[in-house]
């Protein structure tokens, strides 16, 4: 199992390496490094299924601020991007002493034909931690999206 370490927040020339030239040099889509997209029939993502107003992902997004949200959606989008199923992404936040992993476990398609993705997140601060499973599916535009 590979795992990558992330300190956030990323500045100066370490940010215009990774948000310009790494994807120039490298495929950021999983499917584009080949790896096996599995489309099981019977796994569909529907609103009712996925929106819960007391689901652990709406608690955990409650505790955030607003910076600390955009660190851990921006590690998400990463994770997602560019771990193979199985691989983990630990991050850590200095400011705030917020750490997390992200774990993606397994990819498939929805009703709508968009590509998603089963996610492992684990925060945690001061000593607790939460870990939720959930599901992130691809806009056309690329961006990841929580579903939930």
């Amino acid at each position: 199992m590979r795992t990558f370490h992330w300190n956030a927040p990323i500045k100066g020339a370490g940010a215009l390496v990774l948000c310009v030239l790494l994807p120039a040099l490298i495929p950021l889509k999983a499917e584009d490094r080949g790896a096996h997209v599995v489309v099981p029939v019977f796994k569909t993502v529907t609103p009712e299924t996925v929106v819960e107003p007391n689901s652990p992902l709406t608690e955990l997004k409650t505790t955030l601020d607003r910076s600390d949200r955009e660190v851990a959606l921006r590690a998400l989008q990463m994770a997602l991007t560019e771990l193979g199923d199985g691989a983990t992404l630990v991050w850590r936040r200095q400011a705030t002493k917020l750490a997390g992993r992200i774990k993606p476990l397994s990819v498939f398609r929805d009703e709508h034909g968009r590509l998603c993705r089963t996610v492992l997140y684990s925060l945690s601060r001061s000593g607790k931690e939460n870990e939720i499973e959930g599901v992130a599916c691809r806009s056309p535009d690329g961006h990841w999206a929580i579903a939930g």
